[in-house]
């Protein structure tokens, strides 16, 4: 028998919907709403798709929670009409368990008191995720829930890569490494790249660059397993973002703190939510509208230059932990959807045997797709981003686990 299970995938500024019927992976609807919470140039919106149509309605979406009971309501529009479109389990990415969770997790009233503990960890994420989880289990406490989790496939990072300088005492009693994030959207273009290069996934060594509106990260994957990623023990840490600063040298921090008597509080909400894109070009934080603007705005050719030398720091040094990549990979909106990002980042990366073909590269509409040069010896791969496809995959064992 089927299982049909409804996936909701929060990002910072965005939460992806989908019905998939298991062992099948039948996709049954999906949605996404884009721009939550966002200051853009834009209005935010909600694309639905059902049986090969899609809606846009455009609305407020205030937070995540609008755009849940929203995406709640398209569904049941489908439901009233077509007896395919149910659901027998919700599944959530979460992206920061702490140490409480290491695996897909059915849902009690034990696992939501940890979860209330773990909220500060990813303070745009978790909240988010938590609230959905506590939506579900309001409305409708008949459907089992389960959760992925974000940060399991980078349960490998050597010690020597995931551990922080500081006082040993500190790192032990709070749990203090390096833990990265978007692991299940990696782990996903891991596979779909090596499908593609018709190679064993333990032969080959990538680099996969998650590229979002919302949050960003690069993973340095060794024949399987991941080595390093640019996120640390929060996702604060690593590429320029949205409101986000990533790196920066932390003696800024308390120069600030000192000269503007900030709190600790103060200095969370302007790294994590007043930085990255929006700092720098103050009109929006989406480096879409960043790159409509940088032909004419200064601020947003500085944005654009900031963003693309932050992806290239960290693609020369996991180059240079791989001993070179046999793949540089690119996915989500950013990185699928920008041949002008591709281009920026590939340019001048001759030396690490990267070649973008600029014909394939501009010409890329949808789908998995090679687009760098016949020499290029490390292949330049789009994979489209199904962060949802592997969210039930491993829903679905668990959801068969705990249903026998």
């Amino acid at each position: 028998m089927s299982v049909n299970i409804l996936m909701f995938n929060c990002g910072s500024t965005s939460l992806r919907y989908r019905i998939i019927s298991m062992p099948g992976e039948t996709e049954i609807l999906a949605g996404k709403a884009e721009r939550i919470g966002m200051k853009t140039q834009e209005s935010a919106l909600i694309n639905h798709y059902y049986r090969g149509r899609k809606r846009t309605i455009t609305m407020d979406l205030p937070d995540h929670a609008a755009a849940f009971l929203k995406a709640m309501d398209l569904i049941r529009e489908d439901a009233a009409k077509d007896p395919e479109v149910r659901f027998d389990a919700f599944a959530h990415r979460y992206v920061h368990p702490g140490s409480y969770f290491t695996k897909t997790t059915k849902v009690d009233k034990i696992v939501l008191r940890k979860l209330k503990d773990t909220l500060e960890l990813a303070p745009i994420h978790n909240p988010t995720s938590y609230k959905l989880i506590d939506l579900c289990d309001q409305h409708f406490p008949q459907v089992q829930q389960l959760i992925v989790f974000d940060n399991s496939f980078h349960s490998t990072i050597p010690k020597e890569l995931s551990t922080y300088a500081l006082p040993a005492r500190l790192t032990k009693k709070y749990g203090l490494k390096k833990v990265g994030f978007h692991g299940i959207s990696h782990e996903y273009a891991m596979q779909e790249a090596c499908k593609l290069l018709g190679s064993a996934v333990k032969e080959q060594r990538i680099i996969s660059c998650h590229l979002s509106a919302g949050g960003s990260s690069i993973c340095a994957i060794d024949r399987g397993k991941s080595i390093n990623n640019s996120m640390g023990f929060t996702p604060l840490e690593g590429l320029i973002m949205n409101t986000r600063s990533g790196d920066l040298d932390l003696g800024t921090v308390f120069y600030i703190m000192s000269r503007e008597n900030f709190s600790a509080d103060d200095i969370e909400t302007i790294l994590n939510k007043k930085s990255g894109i929006l700092g720098i070009f103050k009109y929006s934080s989406d480096l879409r509208d960043v790159i409509k603007n940088m032909e004419t705005d200064p601020a947003a050719k500085m944005a654009f230059s900031m963003y693309v030398k932050r992806v290239r720091k960290y693609i020369s040094f996991y180059m240079l932990l791989l001993k070179k990549a046999d793949a540089l990979v690119f996915t989500d909106d950013i990185g699928m959807g920008f041949p002008v990002v591709r281009r920026a980042v590939c340019e001048g990366l001759g030396f690490y045997g990267l070649e973008l073909d600029q014909e394939k590269n501009t010409a890329y509409v949808d789908g998995l797709a090679d687009i760098s040069t016949t020499k290029s010896q490390t292949r330049i791969i789009i994979v489209p981003i199904n962060e949802e496809l592997m969210i039930a995959r491993q829903a679905y064992k668990a959801y068969e686990k705990t249903s026998t």
